[in-house]
């Protein structure tokens, strides 16, 4: 791990998803940290800053759309550039047509769903780094 190194937060509630994207980005020279839900990901963004958040909208306790409100609430967060991820979509096509429609609205940089090509994803990723900073209005 460098400075140099963007960072990435991975929130979501299912560890094993998490260890999968995490071994590809970290392999890939992305720095990954991870959140198991929208609380820990909140108490994790007081100190560190990452360029992107991966957020999963179904989790316990604090889910995807309540941390998105909260974090771009907030100055120290709110141009962090951040994907909806989710499996919901896998199951049901027009879902899938909704959430990315809905994310699009409320201002997230794209929606992702958890079955994207790992070497597709981080493609993704790379290619937002260089784009300028996302501002919320």
């Amino acid at each position: 791990m460098t400075e140099n190194q963007p960072k990435v937060l991975i929130v979501d509630d299912d560890v094993n998803f998490r260890n999968i994207w995490k071994i590809k980005l970290s392999t890939s020279g992305f720095d990954v940290l991870e959140a198991e839900n929208g609380k820990v990901a909140l108490e994790i963004l007081k100190t560190i800053k990452p360029d992107i958040i991966l957020l999963d909208i179904m989790m316990p306790e604090m889910d995807g759309i309540e941390t998105f409100f909260a974090l771009k609430d907030n100055p120290e967060t709110k141009n962090i550039k951040i994907f909806f991820i989710t499996s919901m979509d896998d199951l049901n096509e027009e879902l899938g047509k909704y959430h990315k429609q809905i994310a699009g609205e409320i201002g997230a940089v794209d929606y992702l769903r958890k079955a994207t090509d790992l070497n597709q994803l981080v493609d993704i990723l790379k290619n937002n780094l260089n784009q300028p900073d996302q501002q919320t209005t």
